[in-house]
């Protein structure tokens, strides 16, 4: 009888444990990958037909959800937006005497917003290619076309850059983190 309740404790306490590591590894997760501003990440993605799960990973590897972010290329906010991409955008939008750079990077709603417009431009210009959409994002668009095989298509073997290469893997890991957790 005493061997029963030794080998019934040893099986409760390797359950407990293993319920423990799961739900601490979810716990853990989730702390890694942050979702804020979920309401503007859905509004967009909708709005531009951008996978909400591929903005979160942009704003994840971009500035962890910073919306106070700058980069020492000066680029700002949660999407990491340069004033020219800014510009740029805001011209895509017909808005460029709505938003000036300077007022509006760190609000949160605009930065997702043009980050978001920007992200389908750049899927649109490499037909809905994500590597090279998120390659392009980093490196920018030059670069990218520069590295690109004959058949149009870039495969992370082709990136040149190693930030560049890291940072496409970090926001394909991110995006299968979120695809998968935050429904």
């Amino acid at each position: 009888m005493k061997k029963v309740r030794y080998v019934a404790r040893i099986i409760f306490c390797l359950l407990m444990v293993f319920i423990f590591c799961v739900v601490g590894y979810n716990i853990a997760m989730k702390r890694l990958h942050p979702i804020k501003y979920s309401e503007q990440i859905t509004q967009y993605s909708k709005e531009f037909e951008v996978d909400p799960s591929l903005v979160a990973a942009v704003i994840k590897c971009e500035s962890s959800f910073n919306k106070d972010a700058v980069s020492s290329a000066n680029a700002r906010g949660l999407m990491q937006l340069t004033e020219e991409t800014f510009c740029d955008v805001s011209k895509m939008l017909g808005e460029s005497d709505a938003f000036s750079f300077e007022a509006h990077w760190d609000d949160a709603d605009v930065n997702i917003r043009y980050g978001t417009r920007y992200l389908k431009f750049l899927l649109d210009m490499f037909d809905g290619n994500e590597t090279s959409a998120v390659a392009a994002y980093n490196a920018g668009l030059g670069n990218v076309k520069g590295w690109m095989g004959d058949d149009g298509k870039l495969t992370t073997d082709e990136i040149k850059f190693p930030e560049t290469y890291d940072y496409v893997d970090k926001v394909q890991s991110a995006k299968k983190y979120y695809s998968k957790h935050y429904r």
